[in-house]
């Protein structure tokens, strides 16, 4: 049986949606000290306001920064929401005449499908071209931070077969610092250094971890993972027996 990964600096889910932001900042601020500089966030609850859950992540690009909306109208209620921005930190929306420059900090907020064409160009005008997201011996890239990327919706829009897997190749330059998302059963969870973990609920409020892994799991993986949890329990298989649930 293979060895469960331990859960050393995120032993706990968070409670709350300010403290999955907590956790999110802990856990790429050690991303970025181990030398990262592409990270992915994705905190996936309903009804998240871009707005409301930018804000705390300012604090992860270091000015001079630009923050980007994929549209005119999301940056413009940011604008008005938050008031004045911390000296050095420009609020924008992304466009093909966005143009950062080297020593510019990044953070896309929630990037649509239909403008990843501009923030692979943004990042690769960051970052000079080199695609690894790691500080290299003699250069160090500004941070390039990527929250809840809007990608899941790829064959809705019209992206073909071979624009899915760059859009795949280019999210694999990225390292996730902080993943968070609810599931029937429990949670899917990542915090860098710690391994992605699926979590099941116990009862409200209550989790405990299923597995560990290094890699993030598949959604089969999560949901067999489910179903074998249901198989030890001797009520799931009476119910089981009176109902002929597979």
């Amino acid at each position: 049986m293979a060895e469960q990964l331990q859960l050393t600096q995120f032993p706990h889910l968070p409670g709350d949606l300010a403290q999955a932001c907590e956790q999110a900042i802990q856990a790429t601020r050690l991303a970025l000290q181990a030398g990262y500089r592409r990270l992915l966030i994705e905190i996936l609850a309903p009804d998240i306001k871009p707005e409301v859950l930018a804000r705390p992540f300012l604090e992860l690009v270091p000015p001079p920064a630009l923050v980007l909306f994929s549209d005119a109208g999301g940056a413009a209620l940011a604008q008005r929401e938050w008031g004045s921005l911390p000296d050095g930190i420009q609020l924008q929306s992304l466009t093909a005449r966005t143009q950062p420059t080297p020593e510019q900090s990044v953070l896309f907020v929630m990037p649509a499908v239909y403008s990843l064409d501009q923030v692979e160009r943004v990042c690769q005008l960051v970052s000079g071209g080199d695609p690894s997201g790691l500080a290299a011996k003699g250069r160090d890239p500004k941070p390039v931070v990527l929250l809840n990327p809007q990608l899941q919706d790829a064959a809705a829009v019209g992206v073909g077969l071979a624009g899915r897997r760059l859009r795949q190749r280019f999210l694999s330059t990225f390292e996730t610092s902080y993943y968070l998302r609810s599931l029937v059963e429990g949670a899917l969870f990542r915090a860098y250094p710690d391994p992605w973990s699926v979590w099941q609920q116990e009862e409200p409020g209550l989790y405990s971890v299923l597995k560990t892994f290094r890699a993030r799991p598949s959604g089969e993986e999560v949901a067999e993972l489910f179903r074998a949890s249901k198989r030890g329990d001797p009520w799931w298989s009476w119910r089981r027996w009176l109902g002929g649930i597979p």
